[in-house]
């Protein structure tokens, strides 16, 4: 059975990802898969995706093989394309030559993806697309930036800040898009806090009043208290009613934003990044052409 090779020209590019939607829609289209892709316990309850180290695929074997390759070794990404008969697919970014890696792979890229588009540079992604196409360099399009596929979950906050939770709660595992200071509100509280989506609201532990803004939106998912504190009563029991985990943390409030700020980027092995992943690319009609290397390997 056929073989895609996810290849990039650098690192977080957002290979697993798309690997993952990949993976995801062939699932559901009841194809088996042999996967050499990091995707944590994504489909570890799905018998038909069978983790595989790269040295173990069997091209000739009834399953489908989706890779992860490397981060900028086309040598190497080639090497393996010609030893299983593999297509490979080129994920880069808006900004990078994608030139030179092409005319490395040749015939075997199926294509290349432009991903993590930011906002209002969608134009320079078609023209992009447009010299590439003219160029000779087949494209399947572009996926734009997403605070979702960045997002850490609550436990990795914790960790980081080496946070302590007031009480205990089991909702850690969902994911925070957006942080948002609690400080100086101009705004009505809850406008304010309901101005982004799924946040984490970092706000000293004396300011009940803003903390009580913050848990009367409906898009604050964990909270930050600085300074060491406890909170008070109502606080803490508003929070553990709205199922809302209440950290606390020793530092000041602009201690902990820059610690934030260097929290390590979050892998792709949450369901609800997969479920996101797989939203964009059916959106931007990139899905099926990766598909349709499944039906039309390279040279079988």
């Amino acid at each position: 059975m056929p073989s895609i090779i996810i290849s990039s020209i650098s690192q977080s590019r957002g290979k697993s990802a798309l690997a993952a939607a990949v993976i995801s829609r062939l699932r559901f289209d009841g194809v088996e898969v042999d996967s050499a892709v990091d995707t944590g316990e994504l489909f570890a309850g799905d018998g038909g995706v069978s983790q595989v180290s790269v040295d173990n695929i069997d091209a000739s074997g009834d399953s489908v093989s989706i890779i992860e390759g490397s981060s900028g070794d086309a040598e190497s990404d080639l090497g393996l394309a010609e030893r299983l008969d593999a297509s490979i697919v080129l994920v880069a970014g808006l900004d990078e030559d994608v030139g030179s890696a092409a005319t490395a792979y040749g015939d075997r890229l199926a294509g290349v993806i432009l991903n993590k588009v930011p906002r209002y540079r969608d134009v320079h992604a078609e023209r992009k697309l447009a010299s590439l196409e003219e160029a000779g360099i087949k494209t399947f399009g572009w996926v734009p930036e997403d605070r979702r596929l960045a997002a850490n979950s609550i436990d990795s906050v914790v960790d980081h800040l080496e946070g302590r939770l007031a009480f205990e709660i089991n909702t850690t595992d969902e994911l925070v898009d957006n942080v948002l200071i609690g400080g100086l509100v101009l705004d009505w509280g809850p406008f304010y806090f309901r101005s982004q989506d799924n946040t984490c609201v970092v706000v000293r532990s004396g300011r009940p009043d803003v903390q009580i803004s913050a848990l009367q939106s409906e898009t604050t998912k964990a909270m930050v208290l600085t300074g060491g504190e406890k909170p008070i009563d109502y606080v803490f029991y508003e929070a553990r009613t709205k199922r809302i985990p209440l950290i606390m943390v020793d530092g000041d409030t602009h201690a902990t934003m820059e610690a934030l700020d260097e929290i390590a980027p979050a892998v792709f092995t949450h369901p609800d990044k997969l479920g996101r992943m797989s939203q964009l690319v059916a959106e931007q009609e990139i899905i099926e052409p990766i598909l349709d290397l499944v039906a039309q390997p390279p040279t079988r």
